[in-house]
């Protein structure tokens, strides 16, 4: 939904866009490098989004236990492929991974942005 609001809708370059969604957001909760880069000693979560595959959100299709707010919603793009440290754990709507992939990772925000004005 971020890159049709983002890249297709307001004309963002993808840059701007992997910064938004990745490194932006991992600095905010206090998980960057190891989050939102792709680096030494960083995590390798990587989601492939492909813009040829226009889709609309069903509930249906994904994993909520009840009715998500984007039902309905036209997206410009679908992920094709997501990775978890390097595994890959869907590929083409599959999920291949396992349910004890996941990993906890406690964060915080940093003082020096919760200090700052909201807007």
């Amino acid at each position: 939904m971020i890159y049709t609001e983002t890249v297709e809708k307001r004309g963002y370059g993808l840059s701007d866009f992997v910064g938004l969604v990745s490194a932006n957001a991992a600095k905010i909760m206090g998980l960057y490098p190891r989050k939102g880069a792709l680096a030494i000693h960083s995590d390798a979560d990587i989601v492939l989004l492909d813009p040829r595959r226009r889709k609309i959100v069903r509930a249906a299709e994904l994993h909520e236990a009840d009715y998500p707010p984007w039902e309905g919603r036209d997206l410009a793009a679908w992920p094709s492929l997501v990775m978890l440290r390097g595994k890959i754990v869907v590929d083409n709507g599959t999920f291949e991974g396992d349910l004890k992939d996941g990993q906890f990772l406690s964060r915080k925000v940093p003082d020096e942005i919760r200090s700052r004005p909201a807007v």
